[in-house]
């Protein structure tokens, strides 16, 4: 009898811990879903409010910490004047806390090469210090998985912002764009939830190049 029960509670706790799972990939793919159809500086700041309280409540899926720094940091760019510098500072602790949890992982590496250039964007007097590190991070993303287009999209964007003086420019970043390029056409996620952002960010990194020409 006590083995039953003992077998019972295993099955009970294990059917609670699915569920809970369940929950939070069903509320967060509803999430994105909505943050997909706009580009709202508002509505993204609720997404990612959202998402981080899912985060608050399961602080190890680093997924949730991921998409609640990833939303915080898009947001950012479509922020109005004087708001981008608060967006990224909600999404640090995110990000930091995704790489945390999965530090040698391509995308949390690839989110912390994009949350900087997003705090570059904020402030571009951060560019000197923080664009070195957002390639570092790109270059380490690309070390950890080739195959993920948002590294090399990451390396791209902060070596077309650096001045060719100091080793950036269009020039440089032409391949890299190219190669980000390879990567989207034939990147697929393995699960619904795995991120398969920044094809539109590419697109419009491509439009820019091809205008220069």
């Amino acid at each position: 009898m006590k083995a039953f029960i003992t077998l019972l509670l295993a099955l009970l706790t294990t059917g609670t811990i699915a569920q809970g799972q369940t929950d939070w990939k069903q509320s967060l793919k509803e999430e994105l879903a909505q943050l997909e159809k706009t580009t709202d500086f508002t509505i993204w700041q609720q997404g990612a409010e959202k998402i981080g309280n899912l985060a608050v409540a399961h602080p190890e899926e680093w997924l949730l910490q991921y998409y609640t720094g990833w939303a915080y940091t898009q947001s950012s760019f479509r922020a109005p004047k004087g708001e981008a510098e608060s967006a990224t500072e909600k999404a640090g602790p995110y990000v930091k806390k995704a790489l945390d949890l999965q530090p040698g992982n391509t995308e949390t590496l690839a989110l912390m090469a994009y949350w900087l250039s997003a705090r570059i964007n904020a402030n571009n007097s951060r560019g000197m210090s923080l664009g070195p590190d957002s390639r570092s991070y790109s270059d380490k993303a690309i070390a950890a998985d080739s195959a993920n287009p948002r590294a090399y999209l990451m390396k791209a964007l902060v070596i077309y912002h650096t001045p060719a003086l100091f080793g950036g420019g269009k020039k440089k970043a032409a391949p890299i764009v190219e190669e980000a390029g390879h990567r989207f056409a034939g990147f697929k996620p393995e699960h619904e939830l795995d991120p398969h952002w920044g094809n539109e960010i590419f697109k419009e990194l491509e439009k820019e190049l091809e205008a220069e020409h």
